[in-house]
């Protein structure tokens, strides 16, 4: 009977959150509410989730650390490959009546290019683990200010154009850098006609290091659209980010 009792334990132990592991109800929260932040804007490395669940927690706080940080890529586009251990700290509580003890619990979580794909559990802290400080995520977006400004170049661009005209337009009315003290990398703009009709495309970062932002724009049949393809499908490479997709619609 004892060796039943030790087995069911240990499954126990296994499928819940709340099981063997040191950590409380607090602790939990606190895991979960940090990966849900960190994994909410998708990513595309385990550095860049640590740098966002430290920024989700103002990275101040001593009660949160990241103290593990690792890539394994895969080809199955559901499975975790960017893993991290989360190790937060609960003080307790020196209530009389129902007085909580301090806990340290460590956490397991998992994401890939879609976000987070593994909720928090719990499991032992790594031995000699320090607190892990990532770099700053590099802006590589393409501003929200273009969306209008691409929608005014189309809509007011003649009927009849040539490549030249759809540029000079461009470059008169599309925004400038944000930051001239920290100016950042423009996003890099793609042109195509076909007839009448015109496709524009501006794309920054790429999708092996800072994951790829894009704006598509087209004017087709005199008909105006500017939208921002799904972020995973940009990451796959199922719709690039070309002129030639912004016509295709």
């Amino acid at each position: 009977m004892r060796i039943v009792g030790v087995a069911c334990l240990s499954v126990l132990c296994a499928a819940v959150l709340v099981a063997c592991a040191p950590g409380d109800s607090e602790t939990d929260k606190t895991a979960r509410q940090v990966a849900a932040e960190s994994g909410s804007l998708p990513q595309t490395s385990a550095a860049r989730y640590a740098r966002k669940a430290l920024d989700a927690i103002h990275a101040s706080s001593p009660s949160f650390a990241v103290v593990e940080m690792r890539d394994t890529p895969s080809d199955d586009p559901e499975a975790a490959t960017m893993h991290l251990v989360f190790r937060v700290h609960h003080d307790g509580s020196p209530d009389e009546l129902f007085p909580e003890k301090p806990v340290t619990a460590c956490y397991d979580v998992g994401y890939n290019f879609r976000g987070l794909v593994r909720e928090p559990s719990r499991r032992d802290c790594p031995a000699g683990a320090t607190p892990l400080d990532p770099p700053p995520i590099p802006l590589r977006e393409v501003p929200d200010g273009f969306d209008p400004a691409l929608q005014s170049v189309l809509t007011g661009l003649p009927a009849t154009v040539t490549d030249n005209d759809v540029l000079a337009a461009l470059t008169r009315s599309m925004p400038g850098p944000r930051s001239v003290k920290t100016p950042e990398p423009p996003p890099a703009q793609d042109v195509a006609l076909r007839g009448a009709d015109v496709g524009v495309a501006y794309r920054a970062g790429d999708r092996t290091t800072y994951g790829t932002d894009c704006l598509l724009g087209s004017r087709v049949q005199g008909a105006t659209l500017v939208w921002r393809p799904e972020w995973d499908r940009v990451q796959s490479g199922e719709v690039p980010c070309t002129a030639k997709t912004a016509l295709d619609r």
